[in-house]
């Protein structure tokens, strides 16, 4: 008696289906991340900016109350030098508050988002201690429109800046200065 063997043949997907389709998830995988990565650095940058308005905001009501902006602190990365006192002020950290002995004008003053416990990276502030500053962060999107148009709206003090030894490379740089 002979048996007879019935051959399974079990439908599946050739070699080259599967190549196409994995190069196909390989493809749109690659753009899924950079789409994220950019929009990561988007949000960075806008953080930047409503950091920058609010330190704006703080240096104006130091302004009412000194009748100038406080000093920039070059020798220890650009600070602003207005905490302590009016007649005697000191550099205020990145981190910590803007304030006098008799104020408080912002209970802290932010660090750029990229920063890390190891690597702090801080803003740049720029004053003489007259009646204007420059405020100065670095942005990821180098294309940014509002790179260049606050750069010309903040001329002069943003040239004073580069003048006295600021960042020398300024595709990055977004401005907020008084006006």
């Amino acid at each position: 008696m002979k048996i007879k063997l019935k051959k399974y043949l079990f439908p599946g997907f050739s070699l080259i289906e599967l190549l196409v389709v994995i190069s196909i998830i390989g493809i749109l995988a690659t753009l899924v991340l950079t789409n994220l990565t950019s929009a990561r650095a988007r949000a960075r940058d806008a953080k930047r900016k409503a950091d920058l308005d609010s330190i704006n905001k703080s240096l104006r009501l130091y302004y009412n109350d000194a009748q100038n902006f406080p000093l920039g602190d070059s020798s220890s990365g650009y600070a602003i030098k207005g905490c302590g006192t009016v007649a005697i002020p000191t550099v205020c950290s990145w981190g910590s508050a803007f304030s006098t002995t008799t104020n408080v004008y912002m209970g802290t003053l932010p660090r750029d988002p990229s920063s890390t416990s190891s690597s702090v990276i801080t803003y740049n502030y720029y004053s003489d201690g007259s009646d204007t500053f420059a405020l100065i962060a670095l942005l990821e999107n180098i294309s940014d429109p509002s790179i260049a148009e606050s750069q010309a709206n903040c001329a002069a003090p943003y040239a004073a800046f580069l003048a006295a030894g600021g960042d020398q490379d300024t595709t990055h740089d977004y401005v907020i200065c008084a006006q």
